[in-house]
């Protein structure tokens, strides 16, 4: 029973993450011109490798995507488990920079909703330090077996189920920056 519990997470969790780089992957590559300016902007690299970084970033999360898949299907669990924990950490450094700075992120294709919110770094490095917790759990919860179609279904769904609430959490940041703006502005 825990066996297959654990399975249903491991599976459920995977599923959410690599759905997460997805959406954020298919986000840059929709509007890499709305990507590039911001990456431009935040002036945590120099102009020209922030414009060369751009073009590549939604490139690199398509890659670890597909080695993740590729390692999970090989019962590699530790190759996923680095390259999602190196994607996330790689952020979080460069969130942190920012954070350090003081300077306040407009949207950059992390977010799922595509709204021109500012939100604070330090929301943004909080955010990326629970993403890899869920890595963590990734890697803690493999199990020897593959998973039995009931396991692979209630974690397909358990997956569904994190990042909606995933989606929702992001929205409430960003209206919550949304409504602080404005109440700045009215003030």
């Amino acid at each position: 029973m825990l066996s297959s519990l654990l399975q249903v997470v491991h599976i459920g969790v995977l599923g959410f993450l690599l759905s997460l780089v997805l959406a954020s992957a298919h986000h840059k590559l929709r509007a890499p011109g709305q990507f590039r300016q911001a990456l431009v902007g935040y002036e945590l690299l120099p102009g020209n490798l922030a414009l060369t970084l751009a073009g590549i970033v939604p490139f690199v999360e398509i890659s670890v995507i597909a080695v993740a898949v590729l390692a999970f299907a090989l019962q590699a669990t530790a190759v996923t488990t680095l390259m999602l924990s190196g994607l996330l950490l790689t952020y979080a450094a460069f969130l942190s920079f920012a954070m350090l700075t003081g300077r306040s992120l407009a949207d950059c294709g992390c977010s799922l909703n595509g709204s021109d919110a500012n939100v604070k770094p330090a929301v943004l490095v909080i955010r990326n330090l629970a993403l890899l917790a869920l890595v963590a759990v990734f890697h803690l919860t493999q199990q020897v077996s593959t998973g039995t179609l009931s396991e692979w279904l209630m974690g397909i769904t358990f997956s569904l189920l994190l990042f909606i609430s995933y989606s929702s959490i992001d929205g409430l940041l960003e209206n919550h920056a949304l409504l602080k703006n404005l109440r700045l502005r009215h003030d």
